[in-house]
């Protein structure tokens, strides 16, 4: 029986592919772990996932709110960073020099419509074309075609006379603009008419076949991933499968993908309970066996152990505890990273022009159609300053100074007169001091002593 169990538990081990396998995914993710929080009250967000995406393919990522989908996604792109585990785009480290990730070869559709108010459609698409490189002619080439097939109103329209859902395709729009390697939209069909949504998948159906692009889309509506190559379930921040559409529902006999889904979380919840009742139990057995006979000693697999099985769950099983984390669990080996060659001259270039471009070209926009503003922000402090020195900023007048110059002879004293006089005549420099200071506003007074002065 033990000698059974052993071998049963080695068949579950991942098994590591080839190099030249993992150098043709367009994303590896591999053990990552992300935690919100503080360290003694931990918000699990992503506990040793992993994730392949091939290139040129279509992969739905399904979980309901709350799962990481977005918090991966962002990490992908490189606006997060992982506690632990690595992430690979496009053969590179999301952040790396010369990865372009983040950059021009991906598009990004976040959830929350990162737009400007006061730009027009086409205004807005012009921004972030600049950004990415391309001339006005290729924009408006672009904008003419998204505008009809995400059915969008006038491109002159603002942003801010836009409904939510009208914003999210503008959004949708920017990031299909550029035409990436890689593109990621988050929840890109939420609020769309159904007919809308499915020439959206049609377009990505296009894409993916024509130019070779690899998309990951975020969705609620888990039947809608039926066109994807490849799916991953996500719950709890793992994975409870990924693989193929069409496979799923064969493997798990389910007319839909909703019930493959609920299947896998059942079967996660009841691994859940299981595990916490006798993993202690399974973890003493193995030990057992292997003091009975050393060649089954898995002392090195009993701490660091994950158990894929048949239902391709992350499931970590470990003699800590249920609730463990354990980023040191064995899984399918990284890509190397390809030889990017950077050249010389981007060691030294600080400013990317397309970039400092598009940023003036918005601020200035930005000044002409807010001129009530920029006049508050440039008049608010000429105003202090106005106040300041009509207030409180005057010179001194009227000041009463005590002086007792020993310079002063007696006569002049009496006469309450200190004689200065000007040109080259060195006597007496220090009534010229004074008769300076009187110029100044300053109410002179003389005194024949110091104690006096005072």
């Amino acid at each position: 029986v033990h000698i059974e169990l052993a071998a049963r538990r080695r068949m579950f081990m991942s098994q590591p592919s080839t190099v030249a396998i993992r150098r043709q995914q367009a994303v590896c993710v591999r053990r990552a772990h992300k935690i919100y929080g503080t360290k003694k009250n931990p918000n699990v967000v992503l506990d040793g996932l992993n994730m392949t995406v091939p290139k040129g393919s279509i992969y739905g990522l399904l979980g309901a709110s709350g799962c990481g989908k977005t918090t991966l996604l962002s990490c992908i792109v490189g606006r997060r960073r992982l506690n632990s585990g690595e992430i690979w785009v496009l053969g590179g480290r999301p952040c790396s020099r010369g990865s372009g990730v983040p950059g021009p070869r991906i598009g990004y559709m976040p959830q929350e419509i990162a737009l400007y108010g006061e730009f027009s459609i086409r205004e807005t698409l012009i921004y972030f074309g600049w950004i990415c490189g391309m001339s006005i002619a290729q924009v408006d080439e672009r904008v003419e075609f998204l505008v009809k097939l995400l059915q969008l109103p006038n491109a002159s329209r603002f942003i801010k006379n836009l409904s939510g859902g009208q914003q999210r395709r503008v959004s949708l729009a920017s990031a299909l603009l550029h035409q990436p390697e890689l593109l990621i939209l988050d929840e890109p069909t939420v609020g769309v008419d159904p007919v809308l949504r499915q020439s959206i998948w049609d377009h990505l159906v296009e894409i993916v076949k024509d130019n070779k692009t690899t998309v990951i889309v975020t969705t609620h509506y888990i039947d809608e991933t039926r066109q994807a190559h490849m799916i991953g379930l996500m719950r709890g921040g793992k994975f409870l499968a990924e693989e193929s559409p069409a496979d799923l529902l064969a493997k798990y006999q389910a007319e839909t993908l909703e019930d493959v889904f609920l299947k896998l979380a059942v079967l996660q919840n009841m691994g859940k309970r299981r595990r916490s009742s006798i993993a202690q139990e399974v973890v003493e057995q193995i030990r057992a066996a292997a003091i009975a006979n050393p060649a089954l000693d898995l002392s090195s697999e009993e701490d660091h152990g994950e158990i894929s099985g048949e239902f391709g769950d992350n499931i970590s099983m470990s003699s800590r505890g249920p609730d463990s984390i354990t980023p040191e669990i064995q899984a399918p080996p990284l890509p190397p990273e390809e030889d990017t060659k950077v050249p010389l001259m981007e060691y030294f270039k600080f400013v990317n022009p397309n970039i400092m471009r598009a940023l003036l070209w918005k601020n200035i926009m930005w000044m002409l159609r807010n001129v009530g503003v920029m006049l508050f922000i440039l008049g608010l402090p000429v105003g202090q300053i106005v106040l300041f020195c009509w207030a409180i900023g005057h010179d001194p007048v009227g000041l009463k100074v005590a002086v007792a110059n020993y310079e002063q002879t007696q006569a002049n004293f009496s006469l309450m007169e200190c004689p200065s006089f000007p040109g080259c005549n060195y006597t007496m420099l220090s009534c010229r001091y004074l008769e300076n200071l009187k110029n100044k506003s300053i109410d002179v007074q003389f005194y024949q002593t110091e104690d006096e002065a005072r």
